[in-house]
């Protein structure tokens, strides 16, 4: 792989500006955040994150406003079709179903829609609430705002299956400390695994041209190991200020 040079620091360098689904405070924010501003000060350019809430991210890319999202998946092409996807991946995304421990085996949408099983998935993942459109009809299925509601009615059993990104539920089990905690019982798992894509930066269409050169950038950036350090690292941080001073998780 031909090597990247790092740019030289300049005052006058271009700014891209870029949103994302997450608040900055999460740690995997954090760790996309560190993950760009290397990457574009290797092509010359700053890097500049917006918090915006999740729903304004990408219309805010697609008007202009800003240049670029930092993460949606493969398919979000798809509904977007005017965003440029960066090529190269930031990981892997699962989407999952969850229940109760001692719910049944998860077989099929099929056997969902035969049983009348209450379905639920967190809104702004657009991917989830079509497939569940699609698979249900809307009367069938609903929307929480957040992880630990949809982990919560199922463990009240106010729905019977619960839809979400793998990560965004580790994460929220692995910092329970963070403000709302898991109920104790009863348990809830992992059922299934529903699809699995990869998770993507998207720019305006105006930066298209950028889109491979940021492309080969992020491969480097994950070659060498940096990618992986920095997840690692934001996710280690988290955990210790959830301990110290027991704040609540940014979801």
């Amino acid at each position: 792989m031909t090597m990247l040079p790092v740019a030289s620091h300049s005052a006058d360098r271009q700014l891209l500006r870029f949103v994302f689904s997450r608040p900055q405070a999460n740690p995997r924010s954090q760790w996309l955040i560190r993950l760009y501003t290397d990457a574009c000060a290797m092509l010359g350019l700053q890097f500049e994150f917006v918090e915006v809430p999740a729903k304004r991210a990408t219309a805010m890319v697609e008007s202009g406003e800003v240049d670029g999202e930092l993460g949606r998946t493969l398919a979000y092409q798809q509904l977007h079709p005017q965003l440029r996807r960066v090529e190269e991946a930031n990981n892997a995304v699962n989407f999952c179903v969850y229940g109760l421990a001692t719910a049944a085996p998860f077989v099929d949408m099929a056997q969902v829609q035969r049983q009348g099983l209450r379905c639920e998935t967190r809104r702004g993942i657009q991917e989830m609430e079509a497939f569940l459109e699609q698979q249900l009809g809307r009367a069938h299925s609903s929307e929480i705002g957040e992880v630990w509601q949809g982990i919560r009615k199922l463990q009240l059993r106010r729905t019977d299956l619960y839809f979400d990104v793998q990560e965004a539920v580790d994460d929220y089990l692995r910092f329970a400390g963070c403000g709302q905690r898991p109920l104790a019982q009863p348990q809830i798992r992992q059922l299934a695994t529903i699809a699995t894509t990869s998770g993507h930066c998207y720019l305006n269409q105006r930066h298209a041209s950028l889109a491979p050169r940021l492309a080969g950038a992020l491969a480097q950036l994950k070659l060498d190991g940096t990618s992986a350090r920095y997840l690692g690292e934001e996710l280690n941080r988290y955990a210790q200020q959830c301990d110290q001073r027991g704040s609540a998780y940014v979801g």
